[in-house]
């Protein structure tokens, strides 16, 4: 049963990536699949992976707000990080996939999947003619290739699946 979860969150990522790629846009309703195949894949859900939860989506708000008053500070007003460095899909894609992380892993991945998705925007620009970086589907894209590592290492090790 675990199996076909995890073939479902993989079609979910490799969905993600085509739509990033195609429209700069994912649909809402991706992350809650995500989140929702995340958390049932996660070996179990009890109170140790329900802290681990909260302290990843701690994290990943912190990282937006430190950034959102970091970027307003140097342009001396309010910016949106939303309208103006992180697209709102992108929010939703790191935090669907907290249950998937203890925080250390998250945190390395969540850094990993960024130089990942730049590199492949800087590599390819000959290629890409929009400036914005599809975060969210290159950074579903790193994930298929942690997961996939996890699954032919047999054993879990930088993913809770």
């Amino acid at each position: 049963m675990k199996t076909i979860f995890t073939v479902l969150l993989l079609l979910f990522l490799i969905l993600v990536l085509i739509q990033d790629l195609k429209s700069r846009t994912i649909h809402i309703l991706l992350p809650i699949l995500i989140f929702c195949v995340s958390v049932y894949i996660s070996k179990y859900f009890d109170k140790v992976q329900l802290n681990n939860l909260i302290i990843n989506v701690v994290f990943f708000i912190s990282t937006i707000i430190i950034l959102s008053l970091y970027m307003s500070i140097k342009n001396k007003q309010f910016l949106n990080p939303f309208q103006n460095y992180f697209g709102f899909g992108d929010f939703l894609f790191y935090l669907s996939i907290t249950p998937l992380f203890f925080i250390k892993n998250y945190i390395l991945f969540f850094i990993f999947s960024m130089i990942f998705a730049i590199a492949i925007q800087k590599g390819f620009k000959k290629f890409i003619n929009q400036d914005n970086i599809p975060l969210a589907g290159l950074s579903a894209l790193f994930l298929v290739f942690v997961l996939a590592i996890d699954l032919f290492l047999g054993f879990s090790k930088i993913t809770l699946i």
